[in-house]
């Protein structure tokens, strides 16, 4: 009787340690982001980074993949993303941009936890008020993560609107099988500058300055005195394999192209090059 009395104790205490940790609650995100409805087939999902390097994706509408997935980053780089977050200024901007400067435009809701304190942004994209800061971070979440994979939309920098001006011009550096450097370049009219660092670059995160407005003219004059406008959308033949893609946009006048090039096709035009270098060096101070 005295041994069942003990195999019973043991059996009760061994339940209750196993119902404490059933218990015990959930991690929360440290980083999240939801894409709203707008009118018309805007992507709709939201996004979950845990501090392990845990990534829930939830896919609702207009994306390729509908329902959960998950994902894995590093948990060092969760860290530096949230670092980046209070670099850019976050954690002082209002919980809401929601004006309809524009109609029918989606939404972006993110959230930061920074040392137990959560801060929540809603940002309706038709809101000129927003920080400029604010979109490209949306936008460095969904690159972070891969989003793409699930929801089927690559990112396209050049259509970020600087209280509603688009930009002259913008690169945009893809990775390559090894360790080159993944980042986004935008300039814009008034001289404003936008680097999004990526990975494998002197400064990871969304960094904004301001230079003479005629820096960025002069490239797109150096563009159109090439012939940018009247080169091929695509060079993307792979003579060499392993490269990156770079993607450039130039607006000049009433012109717009965007070009695609792969760092192994030799066939690209060698003006593309030096346009591609002087995109660089607007933001030289953070790629190295």
């Amino acid at each position: 009787m005295k041994m069942f009395k003990t195999a019973g104790l043991i059996m009760l205490i061994g339940f209750g340690m196993f119902t404490a940790r059933a218990q015990e609650p959930a991690p929360n995100p440290v980083i999240t982001l939801e894409r709203t409805a707008c009118f018309g087939t805007c992507p709709m999902y939201s996004l979950s980074i845990f501090e392990d390097g845990k990534v829930v994706y939830n896919g609702e509408k207009f994306v390729t993949i509908e329902g959960e997935q998950t994902g894995e980053i590093a948990p060092e780089t969760v860290t530096a993303m949230v670092d980046a977050f209070e670099s850019a200024g976050y954690f002082g901007w209002n919980e809401a941009y929601d004006t309809m400067t524009v109609t029918d435009m989606p939404s972006a809701i993110t959230s930061v936890t920074r040392d137990g304190e959560t801060h929540r942004i809603n940002h309706y994209w038709g809101d000129s008020s927003a920080p400029l800061a604010l979109s490209f971070l949306e936008q460095w979440i969904d690159d972070m993560t891969s989003s793409s994979l699930w929801t089927g939309s690559e990112a396209n920098v050049s259509t970020i609107s600087n209280d509603m001006e688009s930009p002259i011009v913008s690169l945009q550096h893809g990775p390559n099988f090894g360790f080159g450097p993944v980042y986004n370049i935008v300039a814009y009219g008034d001289g404003t500058v936008v680097f999004v660092g990526m990975a494998n670059v002197g400064k990871m995160g969304v960094y904004v300055t301001q230079t003479d407005a005629a820096n960025i003219e002069v490239i797109a004059m150096q563009a159109q005195a090439f012939g940018y406008f009247d080169w091929q959308d695509r060079y993307d033949t792979m003579v060499m394999t392993d490269q990156a893609y770079i993607t450039t946009s130039v607006q000049w006048e009433d012109e717009y192209k965007s070009i695609l090039r792969y760092d192994g096709d030799p066939n690209a035009p060698i003006g593309i090059l030096r346009i591609e270098e002087s995109i660089q060096q607007l933001a030289a101070d953070w790629l190295n």
